[in-house]
């Protein structure tokens, strides 16, 4: 059995020189780390790991102690002074990739993570997120746990036994969540033409942002979609309160919604909360390509923040600054393309800064996912099917749907690229 000792306490067994796992996204253990952050002694020279989202997590590790560094795989506008300053580390790897570096790591002297109170046998569910965790656990030397009142017991996630952790603090807080969604027209209109390409029966895959939760409210008219995703959200929810969303046509995990976390609002964790059809599992399985594919009719939805005339894609970078990481996007987007039927959709608004930056560009600096495997392209404007397209052909495509007033600078400097 655990010890049941005080955040506090729980801060200061960490020790100079440490290794230490933080769980994130919704599974974050906020109690213990704002715990750590406010002892001025129990942050000092760790070495910290975490995969804290943007627009998620608002924690840097690095910044919990003094001469404290940190190994992260995403940037995120909290974690960037660190960054910058050289004490948090960035490894661009995908979800994929990840779990491969953790399952060849040598493990952590502590990790922190978040559970739902046990059972009656005495087992913690991992609840809504679950994503690294279960390579985490057995390599791992001291388990310390937030057993949050707040953390649904989901029977389809993997479980621990109060017997496998060493320390527990009870806790009673909020999961986090995203920031708080503003529509615009351009939204509307991308989520409408998106939507306009997913057929009944189809099995979806949405990543975090407003594109694709817009892409979601948008699937309101369509039937039995499924779901095989790194994350549940509160769109995604609705539709499968309504029935839209039920998986009837998978061809494996039927009739369930497979995903590795929740992320949204306390509605979204009270609607999941003991249901049977939403099986949370670890990211060896949500982002394997070898599994994603069994699925027919896979539909991969994410949003990037620029592609350039050649198909490739840039997730992670604005300005040559790095401001986020790969994800799984390389993950679902390799899923779709050896999918039977299987396609990838990349959607973005057309400009940003007020109609002054195209986010279709000429060429690419920094690439995150190859041009080979995305197949569509939507923004306000239209929707670019550049699959089978040769190279001129897929820039026209391209060019077709970017913002009006960048289209001749766009063809002129694909015929500069298009000679050398």
């Amino acid at each position: 059995m655990p010890q049941y000792i005080s955040a506090q306490d729980a801060a200061r067994l960490l020790h100079e020189g440490a290794s230490v796992y933080i769980q994130a996204a919704n599974g974050e253990p906020t109690e213990l780390t704002s715990a750590i952050s406010a002892d001025v002694q129990s942050g000092n020279g760790i070495h910290f790991t975490a995969i804290m989202l943007p627009g998620v997590n608002r924690t840097d590790p690095a910044s919990l102690g003094e001469n404290s560094d940190a190994v992260s795989f995403f940037i995120t506008p909290e974690t960037s002074q660190s960054f910058k300053a050289g004490r948090t580390v960035f490894l661009p790897l995908s979800y994929s990739g990840i779990m491969r570096y953790f399952a060849d790591s040598d493990g952590f002297d502590f990790a922190l993570i978040q559970v739902s109170p046990p059972d009656a046998e005495g087992n913690c569910s991992l609840g809504s997120s679950v994503d690294f965790v279960p390579t985490i656990i057995p390599k791992t030397k001291t388990l310390i746990a937030e057993i949050n009142q707040a953390m649904p017991y989901q029977h389809s996630s993997p479980t621990i036994g109060l017997d496998s952790i060493h320390y527990a603090v009870e806790t009673d807080h909020p999961l986090v969540g995203f920031d708080e969604i503003v529509i615009s027209e351009e939204q509307n209109t991308i989520g409408r033409l998106v939507a306009e390409l997913i057929a009944d029966g189809s099995t979806i895959e949405t990543g975090i942002g407003q594109l694709p939760t817009m892409v979601l409210k948008a699937l309101h008219d369509k039937n039995d979609l499924g779901v095989h995703s790194g994350m549940v959200s509160d769109a995604m929810a609705d539709l499968i309160d309504c029935g839209v969303i039920n998986g009837r046509q998978k061809n494996v995990d039927t009739g369930k919604v497979v995903a590795g976390v929740a992320l949204g609002s306390p509605w979204l964790h009270a609607f999941i909360r003991d249901r049977e059809d939403i099986f949370f599992r670890p990211v060896s399985y949500t982002h394997n390509p070898d599994i994603i594919k069994q699925n027919d009719n896979f539909i991969a939805i994410n949003s990037v923040i620029e592609i350039d005339l050649f198909g490739q894609i840039n997730g992670e970078t604005i300005g040559g600054k790095q401001v986020g990481g790969p994800g799984g996007l390389a993950d679902f987007m390799r899923g779709a393309k050896l999918a039977k039927n299987g396609r990838s959709i990349i959607v973005l608004p057309a400009t940003v800064a007020s109609h002054t930056i195209s986010k279709i560009v000429p060429k690419l600096d920094v690439v995150t996912c190859l041009r080979s495997d995305v197949d569509y392209v939507v923004t306000e404007y239209g929707v670019a099917d550049i699959r089978y397209k040769n190279l001129d052909d897929r820039a026209t495509a391209l060019i077709a749907v970017a913002a009006p007033e960048f289209r001749d600078e766009l063809a002129e400097n694909w015929k500069r690229l298009s000679r050398e």
